[in-house]
């Protein structure tokens, strides 16, 4: 049956089997409209609300085989909803134009009642657990009825990422209010939500861990807390699944305990392992895995394969991973860091051409394709050789590409630049699980490695270093040939930077860090000024099933945001900068974790500036439009250059930015393209970052052109189209003409003696500028 509702139930039950609602439906204090069977069918013009007092109100109710269809932001229950059933129930629920359902999971069919309110959670309580940092402001639910397993969705209005010290959803979890104050209810969010996307920072869900009682809390809501969630350990069904070619009884679930006795290939989730034959991942192939192994058959890995295990005290298995490395040249270098337990076998591995060859042709030569392992020593200073002794697990170091065959073995210069091969490492023995500490010397830098078979997650890792380390992490990417095995011939523009604000790539077709660290890489860091030395410990918790490559999208609001700034050079400079608005956690002073300083290298870079010190991450403030952005360009390299406009995410989707070049007074929109221009030696603090144009209130002193001579090249650059350019040395003698340019900037090279040289620079529209030029 379907029926067109303009109704108001008061006071009495109506059971039907099936309605569609394409009308008005209001069901007063105590009224109950029950669908026995069938579907309760929202329509596009429809509304369905319930009184919404604490006692007595009205609700629309479900049978254990009824359900509902074509809920959505436009038509949903604006009031309580109530499940009779005892399978898994969505509450098409929401307030104020606001859909919010919530998952329901009761214990038995006596009926559990939901209702959302878009309301500031602090009208129910303001007190908090001590182990809670912060609970949403825009929202909660109200549940009744028996005990039963809940899931909390959340939206972009819901502002997650206003709850969070960290951009992580790790740190979400649900809460209820007990009286007095509001609790933490054990809690994890959803990888895929029970709407069917990826849970972000956006939109997602978290479900409790078992049954709540409902009696114990007057209301929920979503939460942070203070510490990251780890991946929940999870009671043991006790119900042994066997993979003999085929499950038997049936495939396990997190919660089974399993026993391999054939050859398994392919993703697995289960309770625990007896290996009586391997279990082989190839990439992208997942082992999730609560507690421990035991057998004597090994877990064969991939590169790209990751095995997850739970509980840190769990025995670990004997793993054989191969490792394969980004295309390398013969000389750079690689970060890495050992994911077995035994340093000994793992540096025995590295230098063995049975486990290190190029494209994986092991024992094809007669060393391994490494050489050189290199680490900090104990003051985080200098470099010197790695051993087993001073390069623990949990620490990294770097391994050298050996000259040898399949390499060109040519000693020419450039001649063997472009050749590139991936280097694959094999390794074998006890894979790490649990704690394991780290030790960052006071002042110094250190590699910190990934000691794990699976990988981990940056932001995790930064919390976990604590306030006296710099919370910044540089991946290191060879992107620049290294000329040869001196210690110093490398280019700190090859490191990528990453911190809580998001990361910054190395080059222009590199990758920017995604936040996860992999199997067998290592990252740098350092302490921070005067905090002297602080020990921290990785664990199972920043562990990580997905990112297991070679190498956060925030939410979209009126004052957060972020983008990235291209430099180019025209000789192949390049180097990015972020900038972030965080209205919790930037500020225009340095912020550990948000503010990442330059590691200066040898190509012309882009900088971000706060007091005149350089970042390549900077996070300010909230978002205002009257902001400006200082920045500087320190030119090493003699070539002209391109500023543009790399990613833009929240508020900058749709608020222009502007590149003010103060020498000139041109002010040009990046989003529509990219800003040409010579740079001179000296003019350090010529552009900023601004989002409005207010040319009326300008005070610098503006240009029309700007020239130099340095280096032999002579620059010009201005407003308007340069038509031509002429000049002269100081007896008045033209040396130079240089006709029909027809662009606004122009480089030539000048071989003239040092002195003084006047130029007289015509411009498109007919007006002569004339300049005095020193030659040095």
């Amino acid at each position: 049956m379907k029926f067109i509702f303009i109704a108001l139930l008061s006071y009495c039950t109506a059971a039907i089997a099936q309605v569609q609602n394409s009308g008005g439906l209001f069901i007063n204090d105590s009224g109950q409209l029950h669908i026995s069977g069938g579907n309760y069918i929202f329509g596009d013009l429809g509304q369905t609300k319930t009184s919404k007092i604490d006692t007595n109100h009205g609700v629309l109710s479900f049978g254990n085989s009824a359900t509902w269809l074509n809920a959505s932001i436009s038509h949903f229950i604006d009031g309580y909803v109530r499940t009779y059933g005892t399978e898994a129930f969505i509450a098409p629920i929401g307030d104020s134009g606001f859909f919010a359902p919530i998952k329901i999971i009761p214990s038995s069919t006596e009926g559990v009642s939901a209702s959302y309110f878009r309301k500031n959670s602090s009208e129910i309580g303001t007190e908090l657990q001590t182990t809670i940092r912060a609970i949403s402001t825009t929202e909660y639910w109200k549940v009744e009825g028996v005990p039963s397993k809940l899931t909390l969705s959340w939206r972009d209005s819901s502002a997650i990422s206003n709850l969070l010290f960290t951009p992580s959803i790790d740190f979400l979890t649900i809460v209820g209010y007990n009286g007095s104050q509001w609790v933490e209810i054990p809690s994890y969010y959803d990888s895929t939500s029970f709407l069917g996307e990826s849970s972000s920072l956006q939109a997602g869900s978290i479900s409790s861990l078992s049954n709540v009682d409902l009696s114990n809390y007057q209301a929920y809501t979503i939460g942070s807390k203070q510490v990251a969630s780890c991946y929940p350990l999870i009671s043991s069904s006790g119900i042994i699944k066997t993979w003999n070619g085929s499950w038997s009884p049936d495939a396990p679930t997190i919660n089974d305990p399993v026993i391999i006795n054939a050859n398994y290939t392919g993703n697995l989730s289960c309770f625990s392992i007896v290996l009586n034959a391997n279990i082989t991942l190839d990439n992208d192939h997942k082992l999730d895995v609560v507690d421990g192994f035991t057998g004597t058959a090994k877990v064969i890995m991939s590169s790209e394969a990751s095995l997850l295990q739970r509980n840190s005290t769990a025995t670990a298995p004997t793993i054989v991973l191969i490792k394969i490395t980004n295309p390398m040249r013969r000389y750079d270098y690689v970060f890495l860091s050992s994911p077995i337990n035994n340093t000994t076998t793992f540096f025995s591995n590295l230098l063995n051409p049975q486990n290190v060859a190029v494209d994986g042709n092991f024992g094809s030569r007669p060393q391994s394709a490494f050489e050189q392992l290199r680490t900090y020593n104990e003051a985080g200073l200098l470099p010197i050789d790695a051993t087993p002794q001073n390069t623990p697990v949990g620490r990294g170091f770097s391994a050298t590409v050996r000259k040898q065959e399949p390499y060109s073995l040519s000693n020419e210069d450039e001649a063997w630049y472009d050749e590139k091969k991936s280097i694959h490492i094999k390794t074998e023995g006890v894979a790490n699980n649990g704690p394991i500490a780290v030790t960052v010397p006071a002042n110094g830098w250190v590699r910190i490695g990934n000691p794990y078979p699976s990988p981990i997650n940056a932001k995790k890792l930064l919390d976990a270093m604590g306030p006296n380390v710099r919370k910044t992490l540089y991946y290191w990417s060879f992107n620049s040939p290294r000329g040869s095995l001196s210690a110093n011939s490398y280019n700190n523009s090859d490191f990528a930077t990453f911190n809580y604000s998001g990361g910054v790539a190395a080059c222009k077709d590199c990758e920017v860090p995604t936040g996860i660290i992999a199997t067998m890489q290592s990252v740098l860091t350092k302490a921070l000024t005067d905090k002297g030395e602080t020990t921290f410990d990785l664990t199972n918790c920043l562990r990580d099933l997905n990112g297991n490559t070679n190498f956060y999208r925030k939410a979209k609001s009126s004052d957060r945001g972020s983008y990235r700034l291209n430099l180019t050079g025209s000789l192949k400079s390049f180097s990015q900068i972020l900038v972030a608005y965080d209205p919790i956690n930037g500020t225009k002073d340095f912020d550990n974790g948000y503010d990442a300083p330059r590691l200066t290298g040898s190509n012309s870079e882009i900088n971000s500036l706060i007091e005149k010190s350089k970042y390549v991450i900077q996070t300010r403030a909230a978002f205002e439009y009257g902001d400006r952005v200082p920045l500087q360009i320190d030119k090493r390299v003699d070539e002209s250059f391109k500023i543009s406009l790399a990613t833009v995410e929240g508020v900058f989707a749709d608020t222009p930015i502007y590149l003010h070049d103060k020498t000139l007074g041109v002010y040009h929109n990046l989003s529509n393209g990219s800003y040409a221009f010579v740079q001179s030696t000296d003019d350090l603090y010529r552009f900023e970052i601004v989002y409005e144009v207010q040319l009326s209130t300008e005070n610098f002193d503006k240009k029309e052109t700007l020239a130099f001579i340095n280096a032999k090249v002579f620059s010009a650059q201005a407003v308007e189209n340069i038509s031509e350019i002429l000049l002269y040395d100081l007896t008045g003698r033209l040396i130079k003409t240089y006709s029909a340019i027809n662009t606004k900037f122009f480089r030539q090279a000048f071989n003239e003696v040092k002195g003084f040289y006047i130029a007289k620079i015509k411009l498109e529209s007919g007006k002569i500028i004339t300049q005095k030029l020193l030659n040095n």
